[in-house]
């Protein structure tokens, strides 16, 4: 995996997690406002975290627009076979040459124990 850069949007609970990972691999994290004119050019992808299709409209919303503006995007349900998850995850960002990544989800993710499992296999 390549990431160099995590984008999020928020700074909470997620956000505090995804850091402390982050820092342990040497990953840098920032704050997005994807609201913000250079934002198409800022991430290479996006990643949304759930837990069994549970997410937000606003999340939905953001993949669709990335979608249509070309920027690749990745689901990943929390509570599917970490080992699997994680393989697909690292493929994905490979593929696509994600460098600086957009990683979205939501408040309910932290708690559930597969998150740091997860993480700890990419």
């Amino acid at each position: 995996m390549k990431i160099e850069l995590i984008y999020l949007i928020d700074q909470n609970g997620f956000h505090d997690v995804i850091k402390t990972w982050a820092d342990q691999k040497g990953i840098e994290v920032a704050i997005i406002d994807p609201k913000s004119d250079d934002f198409l050019d800022l991430i290479d992808g996006m990643t949304l975290i759930h837990e069994n299709h549970n997410f937000s409209k606003e999340a939905e919303e953001l993949q669709n627009y990335l979608n249509k503006n070309n920027r690749p995007t990745h689901k990943i349900d929390i509570n599917g076979t970490v080992a699997a998850t994680a393989s697909n995850f690292t493929m994905w960002t490979e593929r696509n040459k994600t460098k600086k990544l957009l990683l979205v989800g939501g408040l309910e993710v932290i708690q559930n124990p597969n998150l740091n499992r997860f993480l700890s296999k990419i």
